[in-house]
């Protein structure tokens, strides 16, 4: 631990500067029981998201992911790695038929991997945990770049939707500090958890 605190202290001289959000003093706690979940990817397919954290210094971003029997997630690239947790029902990538994943499994996605992630039609609602550090590259079928997907675009989503269906907007930051290219404002007089 001094090992630690002597680096910090080294980098933070050296460099002028504060690097305390490295520095966890004691455990942190998202009410993400309080966020909703939000249409994702084409409306054609009944896929929700729930976003459970952002962190705007590692670009981690948390999710679950709810999915319909026969949903489909649009193709995209990823710029670094994911891991899946799936929690019920059962999902895969059309590129890869030789696995399904299901409750209990874990999946990991490395960077530059390409696929078309779907739900399973024959094992019910889907829902997963996922861990996606990074972006993620939507393509079309010519592999064109239809947009792209971080933690920034994916926390602008689900504010935009707090505010468009009057609901209030729970801080999913973390370290607990205001992103200040994301317009956090909710239009709800009673919302407590205004940023």
């Amino acid at each position: 631990m001094i090992y630690i605190i002597g680096i910090y202290l080294l980098i933070s001289v050296c460099y002028g500067t504060n690097y305390d959000f490295l520095l966890a003093n004691g455990p942190t706690h998202i009410s993400s029981n309080d966020s909703y979940y939000f249409p994702y990817g084409d409306p054609k397919y009944d896929i929700k998201v729930k976003l459970l954290q952002v962190d705007p210094h590692t670009g981690l971003w948390i999710n679950l992911l709810r999915g319909g029997p026969g949903s489909i997630l649009g193709t995209h690239r990823h710029y670094d790695q994911v891991y899946g947790y799936t929690l019920k029902g059962a999902w895969g990538y059309l590129e890869h038929p030789e696995w399904l994943s299901k409750a209990g499994d874990i999946v990991h996605e490395t960077p530059g991997s390409v696929h078309t992630l779907y739900i399973h039609e024959n094992y019910g609602e889907t829902e997963t945990l996922f861990f996606v550090w990074g972006a993620l590259e939507y393509l079309d079928e010519s592999g064109k770049t239809t947009h792209i997907e971080d933690w920034r675009s994916i926390l602008k989503t689900y504010t935009d939707y707090c505010n468009k269906n009057n609901l209030p907007i729970v801080d999913i930051t973390y370290p607990k500090h205001k992103v200040p290219d994301v317009d956090f404002k909710n239009n709800n007089d009673n919302n407590k958890n205004e940023l």
